[in-house]
């Protein structure tokens, strides 16, 4: 690794605070990528050109957050850190529970009523809402952006005629929102490393 971007031995910022940050830009580096490849599957535009340019995107917002995290993998949780995770614990893995149930029932529910269309909607808006009680938790305003984001997007595309093009414009609102959100925080991360 390049010795300008090493680790200093006692940084400015909390280790917690700097590990969270690269684990938000992972998933979200990582579940952007999921929504930008439904966008070509679903939109019909899985052209070798849109899956060659989504895949070198998606390792780019995958490969340098584990790059990161392997870097601060040799610092320590210091207590505060120990006791802001224990203090937000509860309410993030209920967060997280509440979350995956209703993306596992969205599309149950739906495919009951034979409205697969709608089962993208669901989710964007589901995993949208998800991120407003993480701003709060992780007190990461830029999570706000990103649920609302999510949110207005995805049911702004319901104005649109159902077919090809609402389905890429959903999931590539719900892909985008979430890749400008990995890109946010790991621009954060750079500008602290260059203040440590």
């Amino acid at each position: 690794m390049d010795s300008t971007y090493a680790l200093p031995a006692t940084p400015r910022f909390g280790t917690g605070f700097l590990k969270g940050r690269m684990r938000g830009a992972l998933i979200c580096g990582f579940f952007g990528a999921v929504w930008m490849y439904e966008a070509l599957y679903f939109g019909n535009i899985a052209t070798p050109v849109w899956l060659a340019a989504i895949s070198i995107l998606t390792v780019t917002l995958v490969a340098w957050p584990v790059v990161r995290l392997r870097a601060y993998r040799r610092l320590s949780l210091s207590a505060a850190d120990r006791a802001f995770w224990a203090s937000i614990a509860k309410p993030y893995w209920i967060n997280f529970a509440i979350e995956w149930v209703l993306c596992i029932i969205a599309p149950m529910w739906l495919s009951y009523y034979q409205r697969y269309d709608l089962i993208p909607y669901f989710l964007g808006v589901i995993i949208g809402l998800h991120f407003l009680p993480l701003g709060k938790l992780f007190k990461v305003p830029l999570y706000y952006w990103t649920g609302a984001g999510m949110v207005v997007g995805v049911l702004a595309t319901l104005a649109i005629p159902a077919g090809y093009a609402r389905n890429i414009a959903a999931c590539g609102i719900d892909g985008l929102a979430l890749w400008a959100t990995a890109a946010v925080l790991l621009g954060q991360d750079w500008l602290s490393s260059n203040e440590l």
